[in-house]
């Protein structure tokens, strides 16, 4: 990339305070670090930093005072695509009083893409007239809230998507194109809407050009394409089997050639249907989880049959509803920021926070969990932990498999008496290797804590305070290493001290990592790279 200004790099956020507070006084410098520790330096150009041929990726901006001090720092996303590797976020408080708090949550979150849930008038009308208007189900929308909402979010420099259901139409509606079940009766959702073909040329127009006309005169820039995960054995009008997986592939193209520009997802619930392309870019790949994958270890998986064999990544994203709120509070919220966490380690990002200092908790977006203040500052702490991890497991090779705690292991962690396990599974330490050119990075999360191993089940914090960590590596004298530990220094990559150790094939390096708040992230890296 050439040199750009903050303020003009896609995707970028360069209006929080944190980064243009006291940038242009004397003595004051700026630098980009990346997650593998490149390190780039601004030239300051009055309230402005420019750097040059940054890499895409999720980076932290650092602004240091005239002696080296730390002032500030901000995470900054990159990316060629608007869609590539999304901070997804929802929203779907739609009123003058709510709009506020959910663009400054929004803004901490430092989310690049936000899915407005239910902003319809109707799904077959859904450009609701001016003032306040009710959506299907009876709920009150402020049009003008609503398009303050999306002036902002796209202000912020993220995308503004509107969620857009694929096959819903108004109960009685476009009867021509629906789809009806084996037993000839029409496919629906309940008595809410009709569901119709999704590769009915007639029905992928008037789609079209409904949703095209509201997006436009409300500025949504963005689509998400929803489903229902069914039907699975309709037939169309004249009672032929729709082979319904090739019908949602023509409506996805249908959509990406009308509105080349804006950024779609579509939702394969729970992976179905599985193995299909992600929309083209700018676009990416997205999961809404379901049991039977209501266990962590089932995440990754799911998201392989989702892609299908040798599918590229497309900015995967899981959206996870964790149900956990109706005890105690401290086990839902770990729940919640762990499942975060160790979708981050697996190179899967998720739709799990937004509206108003919110989480999800339900497939119906309204009904969400409001997170109280200490609570928002703890999501804030993980969240922020795993943007400054993200890129170390969305690049290189994961090595977990065959390198960690096996008889001839190249790599171990081994702590308090946690046995380590390379998929996140209850009572133990999940623990990933990924390797890239000259760098082994190794994460550790204690989920010892856990009974189920399950995102849908609350999680007491872990009994590991810390854990050792022996990697082989060639020269052991070559290496030197950084440990990020979350909660201490701002969850920063700081030099950590290596010792040298016998392992069955000669010398291995090790050190110490603290686990006291539940997850610590090693990058080890050849000195001579």
């Amino acid at each position: 990339m050439s040199a750009r200004p903050l303020d003009d790099l896609r995707c970028l956020y360069a209006s929080g305070e944190e980064i243009t507070t006291g940038i242009g006084a004397d003595g004051v410098s700026a630098r980009l670090r990346t997650a593998f520790g490149r390190t780039f330096t601004g030239v300051l150009d009055g309230s402005r930093a420019r750097f040059s041929d940054i890499p895409p990726g999720t980076h932290f901006v650092e602004l240091l005072g005239a002696d080296g001090a730390l002032l500030a720092e901000e995470i900054v996303s990159v990316r060629d695509d608007p869609g590539d590797e999304p901070i997804l976020a929802f929203a779907t408080s739609y009123d003058a009083v709510t709009v506020p708090a959910t663009l400054e949550w929004l803004r901490q979150l430092r989310c690049t893409a936000v899915q407005l849930y239910d902003w319809m008038q109707s799904y077959s009308e859904p450009l609701g007239p001016a003032g306040t208007y009710r959506d299907a189900l009876g709920r009150e929308i402020d049009r003008g809230a609503l398009e303050t909402l999306i002036n902002g979010i796209r202000e912020m420099g993220a995308v503004a998507q509107a969620y857009a259901p694929v096959c819903a139409a108004d109960p009685g509606a476009n009867a021509a194109w629906r789809l009806h079940r084996n037993d000839g009766a029409p496919e629906s959702l309940g008595d809410l809407l009709d569901i119709m073909d999704p590769g009915n040329p007639a029905w992928q127009h008037e789609w079209v050009e409904r949703y095209g006309e509201a997006a436009d005169a409300l500025g949504f820039n963005g689509f998400h394409l929803d489903t229902y995960g069914y039907p699975r054995g309709a037939v169309d009008g004249a009672g032929h089997q729709v082979a319904i997986a090739d019908r949602y592939v023509s409506f996805i193209e249908a959509v990406r050639a009308a509105r080349p520009e804006d950024v779609i997802s579509f939702n394969q619930v729970n992976g179905v249907p599985a193995a299909i392309r992600p929309p083209e870019r700018p676009g990416f790949r997205y999961v809404e989880v379901w049991p039977p994958n209501d266990r962590w270890r089932h995440l990754e998986s799911l998201m392989a049959r989702s892609a299908g064999a040798g599918s590229e990544r497309r900015g995967d994203t899981l959206a996870i509803y964790p149900p956990v709120w109706e005890g105690e509070r401290r086990p839902a919220l770990r729940t919640v920021v762990l499942s975060e966490a160790i979708a981050t380690v697996l190179g899967i990002g998720t739709l799990i926070y937004g509206d108003a200092g919110a989480a999800l908790r339900h497939p119906y977006y309204v009904d969400h969990e409001r997170l109280r203040a200490a609570e928002r500052e703890t999501v804030l702490g993980w969240h922020r932990f795993s943007l400054r991890c993200r890129d170390l497991f969305t690049q290189g090779e994961d090595t977990s498999w065959f390198e960690l705690e096996d008889e001839n292991a190249a790599v171990k962690v081994s702590g308090g008496g946690v046995a380590a396990s390379p998929e996140p599974e209850g009572g133990k330490l999940f623990s990933r290797v990924v390797h890239t050119t000259n760098t082994v990075v190794v994460s550790v999360i204690d989920l010892s804590g856990s009974v189920e191993g399950s995102w849908a089940a609350g999680t007491e914090r872990g009994i590991c305070e810390s854990a050792t960590v022996t990697v082989l590596v060639d020269r052991p004298e070559r290496w030197r290493a950084q440990l990020a530990v979350l909660g201490h220094e701002g969850g920063r990559f700081l030099p950590v001290e290596l010792r040298e150790v016998a392992h069955r094939e000669g010398r291995a390096v090790a050190c110490e990592v603290s686990l006291e708040a539940g997850w610590s992230v090693l990058r080890l890296q050849n000195g001579e790279g």
